[in-house]
C-alpha cells in the first residue's frame, strides 16, 4: 500500500536521512486522518484534539504544526514531536508522543512515566535500584569502602515523621557514609555557622530555623537511610577565616568521597526548596484511540527540559544552580549526584546520566567525561610509555652526538677566526643556555608573604614535540579546553575565587600534566595561550577590564566573558615556506616563487621558541592550584606592529559611545624596506581581532582609536595582542626596569588571506622579549 502523503507512515522517507519532518494544517491533517484514511494521522490528530485545554483549541487557535521523528541528538533518539504555532503571539507549543507498550510505529518510542514527587515510593524505588546498580556494577564509581567523614557534618536522627534532631558534630576520624548537599545560596543565608553559635549548633539546631532546601535534603537523607549530611553553610565557620581556607580547600574532597550529592538544581535559593510540598501533577495523557486504529497504547505529554540543550540564559532559568562556578567542580568530582528538578528527578554518575523521563543523553555527565579522560589517558600512557621513551632515547642520543659534531666544528673554526660570536644564535646552537639562566628576579611588586614559583619550558624540538603530541594523553589538552569553555561561562560571586573553585579539578590531573601557571598548563602553554572571546560579555562595568586583579591578563581568568579555544590548531608546524627557515646556501630552483627566494628575517612563533619562555608566579599561600597575586610570563618570539580601529554600527548611533563597544579591527603593515616586495597590492591588511574587554572604555586600560599595537606570533597563524601597560600615564615596569606588557586581545589571520591572497602579516617582524603581566 502507497504511504501516506502527509506523514509517509512515520519512517522516513530515505534511509540516508538525519529525519523525517512534516508539517500540516489542522484542515490538513483531518482530510488526511478521515479521507484516506491513514491511521497514523488520526493517533496524532487524536493526541492533539485531545491535549486541548481552556486556553487552546486545535481546531481554532492552531495554524500550523510541525513534526518531526527519527531524530537524534547525540547517542539520544527522540521520539515522535510536535511543535504547534497558534494563530496570535502566543509561545508556541511543544508535544512529546510515546508509547506505553509495543506498536508497529517505530518513530512512536517507549518512554517511562514520571512519579511526580522524589519522596514517592515510585521515586525512592527508582533511585534504589540506580544506587544499587552504581555501587555493584559500576567499576568507575564503586567506593571502596567507607570514607573518614568531614571535619564537621549534621547529625540526622529521625522520632517519628514529624520529630527529627538536627546536630552538628565534630567526629574525631570516623568512617562512616554521608550525603552532601549543592545548593545556591540565595540573596538571604539565615542559617549559617558563626564563631558564637559554634557551640549552640553542637547542642542542636531547631527545626523551625533551618531552611526548607535543607529540610528537603534532611527528610530525603533520612528516607535513604543516611545519617549524615555535609551543607557548607553550616559545617564551615563563615566568619572565621583561617577556618574557611582550611576547611573549603577540603571541599572537593568532600564531595568525591560523599556516597551520594543532593542538588537542589532546580532552587535559585535556601528558602525555595529541594522539591514541592506535594505531587506534582503529570501532564502524561493517554490518547483514546480509536479501535480501528488497532491495539496500541499511546500517551502525549509536553516535553522536559534539560540541561544538554540549552542556552546559558535558559540554563540560569530553568537550572539555577547549574550556572554557579562552584557547583561546577562538585558535580564533577561528585560519584553520584541526584538533580532534583522542577518535575523530576535527574541521577548522574561517572558511568551512567539519565532521568525520569528517558529524555537527557548519556554525554550529558561531566563527571563521567571527566573520569573517563583522566583513565583513558593514564591506560595509554602506560602502554606507550615503553616504545615512546625508547624513540625518545633514540632522538635525543642523535642530538647529543649533534651537539659534540657542532661543538668541534665551532671550536675550530673560532681558533681560526671563521665564526664570530652572536648573541643572538638560534636554538640548538653549541651556545646553549638553560631555560632558567639570566632570567631577572622576583616580582618587586609581590608581597614579602607570598610564594614565589619560577618554571621554564624546554626548548622546542620537531622531532621530540611530534612524538609527544601524537602519542602522550593527546585527549587531556582539548579536554582541559572545553572544560574552561564551560566553567569560564559560570556565575561567581566573588571574582577572586575563580581559579579556587577549579583547583580540585585541576589537582586530580596534575600527574597527568605539567605544572599548573594561574589556569593554564607547562606542557600545553602555548596552546593554552590561544583563548579568545567571541562575544564580550557587556553586563558588568560595561564590558571593560575588571578593576580588580584576578588573574595576569595572559590567562583566561583575568576576563569577564566566556572563552572559547580553536579546536583545528593542534600543532605548531606549518607548511608556509615563509616559515621555514632556508640556509645561507639555499638557490632559487625552477618552478620556485620569486618573492619566496628573497631571505626573510627568520619568524619564530613562540610555540616554536618555548625554550625562551619562563612563568613566575606568586601565590598567596602554599596551594598551587589557587589565587594567585602576580605573575609575569616571559616569552620571546617574532613580532609586529598593527593599528588599532574601533567599528560604527547603527546600532550604537545615540549610545554614550558611538562606535561598538563589541568589535574592533586591526590594520597590519605588510611591506617592509629590508625585503623588496614584487606585489603591488596594498601595504597593510586587516585581520580578525578578538578583544579581551570594550577597549573603548575610559580608563587605565583603554585603547584609543588608532593607536599602536604589538602582535606576538604564538603560532604561525595567532598572535597575541599586546600593549605597554600604564597606570596614569607612567609605565608600568617589573624585574628592575623592564617594560611590562599587557594582553588585550587575540587575532588569527585567515586562511583566504594567507594561503590564497598569499598575504605574509609577519613581513616586518622581528624577535623581541616581553615581560607580559
Amino acid at each position: 500500500m502507497e504511504p501516506c502523503k502527509l506523514c509517509n507512515d512515520q519512517e522516513k522517507k530515505h534511509e540516508d536521512d538525519a529525519r523525517l519532518a512534516f508539517d500540516f494544517t489542522p484542515e490538513d491533517l483531518a482530510k488526511s486522518a478521515y479521507e484516506r484514511p491513514c491511521d497514523s494521522c488520526m493517533v496524532i490528530l487524536e493526541g492533539l484534539r485531545q491535549s486541548q485545554t481552556r486556553e487552546w483549541s486545535f481546531q481554532r487557535d492552531v495554524r500550523r504544526v510541525y513534526a518531526r521523528c527519527h531524530s537524534k541528538r547525540s547517542n539520544y533518539a527522540e521520539s515522535l514531536s510536535l511543535e504547534i504555532y497558534f494563530v496570535d503571539d502566543r509561545p508556541k507549543l511543544e508535544l512529546e508522543f510515546y508509547s506505553l507498550q509495543p506498536h508497529a510505529w517505530k518513530a512512536v518510542l517507549p518512554r517511562p512515566s514520571i512519579s511526580g514527587h522524589p519522596l514517592s515510593p515510585r521515586a525512592l524505588a527508582w533511585l534504589q535500584s540506580l544506587l544499587d546498580e552504581c555501587m555493584t556494577s559500576h567499576n568507575s564509581c564503586k567506593d571502596l569502602g567507607q570514607p573518614q567523614l568531614p571535619k564537621r557534618v549534621l547529625s540526622l536522627q529521625s522520632h517519628g515523621p514529624h520529630n527529627i534532631s538536627i546536630r552538628l558534630v565534630e567526629p574525631q576520624g570516623e568512617f562512616d557514609s554521608y550525603a552532601a548537599l549543592s545548593h545556591c545560596w540565595g540573596h538571604e543565608q539565615r542559617c549559617t555557622l558563626t564563631k558564637s553559635s559554634l557551640q549552640a549548633r553542637k547542642q542542636g539546631i531547631p527545626w523551625d530555623t533551618i531552611p526548607k532546601t535543607f529540610k528537603d535534603a534532611i527528610r530525603f537523607c533520612l528516607m535513604l537511610g543516611i545519617r549524615y549530611i555535609w551543607v557548607d553553610s553550616l559545617c564551615i565557620i563563615q566568619d572565621d577565616e583561617k577556618d574557611w581556607e582550611i576547611e573549603s580547600s577540603k571541599m572537593a574532597d568532600i564531595y568525591q568521597f560523599a556516597y551520594l550529592t543532593l542538588a537542589a538544581t532546580a532552587s535559585p535559593g535556601d528558602s525555595q526548596g529541594c522539591y514541592p510540598e506535594t505531587s506534582v501533577s503529570a501532564d502524561d495523557l493517554e490518547i483514546h484511540i480509536p479501535e480501528d486504529v488497532g491495539a496500541c497504547r499511546i500517551a502525549v505529554r509536553r516535553p522536559l527540559k534539560h540541561w544538554d540543550n540549552l542556552i546559558p540564559s535558559q540554563l540560569k532559568q530553568q537550572f539555577p544552580l547549574l550556572s554557579r562556578a562552584w557547583v561546577f567542580q562538585e558535580r564533577i568530582l561528585s560519584p553520584r549526584v541526584l538533580h532534583f528538578c522542577k518535575s523530576e528527578l535527574v541521577w548522574e554518575c561517572r558511568q551512567l546520566s539519565v532521568c525520569e523521563c528517558a529524555g537527557l543523553g548519556q554525554e550529558s555527565s561531566p563527571g563521567g567525561l571527566f573520569y573517563n579522560t583522566i583513565r583513558d589517558s593514564g591506560e595509554e600512557g602506560r602502554q606507550d610509555n615503553a616504545a615512546q621513551q625508547e624513540r625518545l632515547d633514540l632522538i635525543l642520543a642523535m642530538q647529543l652526538q649533534q651537539q659534540e659534531d657542532d661543538l668541534e666544528l665551532a671550536m675550530r673554526l673560532q681558533n681560526e677566526g671563521g665564526l664570530e660570536e652572536n648573541e643572538n644564535m638560534e636554538d640548538g646552537s653549541w651556545a646553549f643556555i638553560s631555560p632558567l639562566d639570566g632570567f631577572p628576579n622576583a616580582d618587586p611588586h609581590a608581597r614579602p608573604s607570598d610564594q614565589r614559583h619560577v618554571f621554564g619550558l624546554p626548548a622546542y624540538d620537531a622531532a621530540v614535540s611530534n612524538i609527544i603530541q601524537a602519542k602522550n594523553r593527546p585527549e587531556l589538552i582539548p579536554h582541559f579546553h572545553r572544560t574552561v569553555e564551560r566553567y569560564s561561562a559560570l556565575a561567581i560571586t566573588k571574582k577572586i575565587d575563580r581559579l579556587p573553585a577549579l583547583s580540585g579539578i585541576c589537582r586530580r590531573i596534575r600527574h597527568l600534566r605539567g605544572e599548573y601557571l594561574a589556569g593554564l598548563w607547562s606542557d600545553s602553554l602555548c596552546f593554552d595561550l590561544m583563548w579568545r572571546i567571541n562575544t564580550l560579555s557587556l553586563d558588568t562595568w560595561n564590558g571593560g577590564r575588571p578593576p580588580e586583579y584576578r588573574g595576569p591578563t595572559w590567562s583566561w581568568v583575568s576576563v569577564e566573558s566566556p572563552v572559547s579555544y580553536w579546536a583545528d590548531i593542534t600543532d605548531f608546524n606549518d607548511s608556509d615556506p615563509r616559515f621555514r627557515p632556508r640556509r645561507a646556501d639555499d638557490r632559487l630552483g625552477i618552478g620556485d616563487d620569486v618573492e619566496d627566494y628573497v631571505k626573510p628575517v627568520p619568524t619564530k612563533p613562540l610555540g616554536r621558541n618555548t625554550g625562551k619562555v619562563q612563568v613566575e608566579l606568586n601565590l598567596p599561600g602554599h596551594n598551587p592550584f589557587g589565587a594567585v597575586t602576580s605573575a609575569v610570563l616571559t616569552a620571546e618570539a617574532s613580532c609586529t606592529t598593527a593599528n588599532l580601529f574601533y567599528t560604527y554600527d547603527s546600532y550604537w548611533y545615540g549610545q554614550t559611545n558611538k562606535h561598538d563597544p563589541m568589535r574592533y579591527k586591526l590594520k597590519v603593515q605588510t611591506s617592509d624596506a629590508r625585503r623588496p616586495s614584487l606585489d603591488t597590492r596594498a601595504d597593510t591588511v586587516e585581520i580578525p581581532f578578538f578583544a579581551d574587554y570594550a577597549l573603548g572604555i575610559d580608563g587605565p586600560h583603554k585603547v584609543a582609536e588608532g593607536e599602536m599595537v604589538t602582535l606576538l606570533l604564538v603560532h604561525p597563524k595567532v598572535s597575541l595582542v599586546l600593549r605597554r601597560k600604564f597606570d596614569e600615564g607612567r609605565a608600568i615596569t617589573v624585574h628592575g626596569g623592564e617594560q611590562a606588557w599587557e594582553r588585550i586581545g587575540i587575532a588569527r589571520i585567515s586562511e583566504n588571506l594567507l594561503n590564497y591572497y598569499r598575504v605574509d602579516w609577519m613581513r616586518a617582524s622581528e624577535v623581541k622579549r616581553f615581560k607580559i603581566v
